[in-house]
């Protein structure tokens, strides 16, 4: 045999490579499960390894539910017995990698012009379908030449089909004609008229794919409503996980999970069981339990002490909140509490705070301040040089994660003590004091793990008097000893 370019042996090699991919891209074309038998995808050591050799039965299942639906876009005559999804499934379970996998192939070798959108709760969300496909497009770049990658969308050049990303602008979302629509995370979702509109787009035209991804939610509101829809409905393909299932995330990875989160919260997110409420952030009898009958509110305080003192401040609607306390040993003391609710006609001024910041600097002596620059710019522009004031970091999302983690911590471990009715508003018959209000806290989750607390809508719950003792606490863990910031990464290699 010889080794020349024009040799006829060469030559019936080269045709025969020709026309096996040809055949190849044919059949990729032709079946989204051929397209993914050839992707390659990163594992748990993030080695590039052929997604076919990752995929669980599950995600196997979840697919070919999907297929034909894809292939119905991209303009072959098969029967579609679904063009809705419900697909329920826990953290780290590969959501958002497997549905960018399905929007690659029809990206690709769909229709001319197809027009289709990702929606999420929020920006950071929204984005994440868009970076699990430049990853796939970096993995393989042969197959990814016509895509385009845009901050908002992505388009194949070719064919001129797009991928358009939103968020939460629900006018943004109204009047398209959408070919695809994907609702990414839908349990995170705070108000049901993004998904109103989104839903009435998609029966707009009789062959758009509606996707819904999600991990279980809490509550009996609208989120569940449309779950239960969906999963009675015969026109929809619906698919719920029972319990972690992935073998990337790892039982040291759930036991610290399980250990850090209160048990509603965990078994929503990591068990995917769906919760009557949204997950408390500790119990009624966890709050009373760091009570100490002994303790009386202080008005002034004791030389030899430092303090620390916090202000969560509202204008309008939330209650304003100031608290001082200062550590015994191992623990910390709430020394007092105030709080003011405004009325309609009578908003809470910024003068009852720095009326406060006065009176409590004069008689506690050694107190550091803690404001949130946010709501006390002013404040903190005049008392800075008066008095030690700190500012609360949020850190885009850091200090909030800390804070829950912290408040949450020092409870569970009684670390924390106050006095009986800290907190009570002098207005309220009712009891209406800390430990209610902490009863009443939800711990969220948002989708790049860090937590932080929050309350119920409606206007009967508040979070305020949490939220400065929270404020009050890191700060004074800060000064003992190293500030302790966790952050909950996705596990895995496969995020969704």
């Amino acid at each position: 045999m010889t080794n020349s370019w024009n040799s006829p042996d060469w030559c019936d090699l080269h045709q025969r490579r020709r026309i096996a991919g040809e055949i190849l891209l044919r059949a990729i074309r032709r079946d989204p499960a051929i397209f993914r038998q050839i992707i390659r995808l990163h594992d748990e050591r993030r080695a590039w390894r052929a997604f076919r050799a990752l995929m669980q039965p599950w995600q196997r299942a979840d697919f070919e539910a999907l297929d034909p639906a894809w292939r119905r876009l991209a303009g072959q005559n098969v029967t579609v017995p679904f063009h809705r999804a419900y697909i329920e499934r826990p953290r780290g379970h590969s959501k958002t990698s497997d549905m960018a996998l399905q929007l690659a192939w029809i990206l690709l070798y769909g229709r001319d012009n197809l027009s289709g959108l990702v929606a999420a709760a929020d920006a950071e969300q929204a984005g994440l379908v868009r970076e699990a496909l430049r990853r796939l497009a970096d993995g393989n770049a042969a197959l990814f030449t016509e895509l385009d990658f845009f901050s908002e969308s992505v388009v194949n050049r070719v064919s001129r089909s797009r991928l358009k990303i939103i968020s939460s602008d629900v006018s943004s979302s109204w009047g398209r004609l959408p070919d695809f629509v994907i609702c990414d995370e839908l349990c995170h979702w705070t108000k049901p008229e993004l998904w109103e509109s989104l839903l009435s787009s998609a029966a707009k035209k009789s062959d758009c794919l509606l996707a819904v991804l999600t991990n279980a939610g809490a509550g009996r509101d609208w989120h569940w409503r449309v779950r239960e829809s969906a999963r009675m409905s015969p026109r929809w393909y619906f698919s719920s996980l029972d319990g972690p299932q992935a073998p990337w995330i790892s039982r040291e990875v759930l036991e610290e999970q399980r250990e850090m989160l209160p048990p509603p919260v965990f078994e929503r997110l990591w068990l995917n069981r769906w919760q009557h409420s949204e997950g408390t952030f500790v119990t009624l009898a966890e709050a009373e339990a760091c009570r100490d009958a002994s303790l009386t509110p202080q008005t002034h305080g004791e030389p030899y002490r430092r303090y620390v003192a916090a202000v969560d401040y509202a204008e309008k609607r939330d209650l304003t909140v100031g608290v001082v306390l200062h550590r015994e040993g191992d623990s910390f003391v709430v020394d007092r509490m105030d709080a003011v609710r405004p009325v309609p006609a009578q908003p809470t001024r910024v003068e009852w705070v720095d009326a406060w910041i006065e009176g409590i600097a004069a008689r506690f002596h050694d107190v550091t301040f803690v404001l949130d620059p946010w709501q006390l710019v002013g404040t903190i522009q005049r008392y800075e040089g008066l008095y030690d004031l700190r500012r609360f970091d949020f850190g885009a999302g850091r200090g909030n994660h800390a804070l829950a983690l912290a408040l949450r911590r020092t409870i569970l471990h009684r670390q924390v003590r106050w006095f009986p009715g800290c907190g009570q508003l002098p207005d309220q018959s009712e009891r209406d004091d800390l430990e209610t209000e902490l009863a009443s806290l939800l711990l969220r989750q948002s989708t790049s793990g860090r937590c932080r607390i929050d309350h119920s809508t409606g206007g009967i719950h508040h979070d305020d008097r949490s939220f400065a003792l929270g404020a009050a606490l890191l700060h004074a863990l800060s000064e003992g000893a190293a500030a302790e910031w966790m952050h909950i990464e996705h596990p895995g290699s496969l995020p969704g």
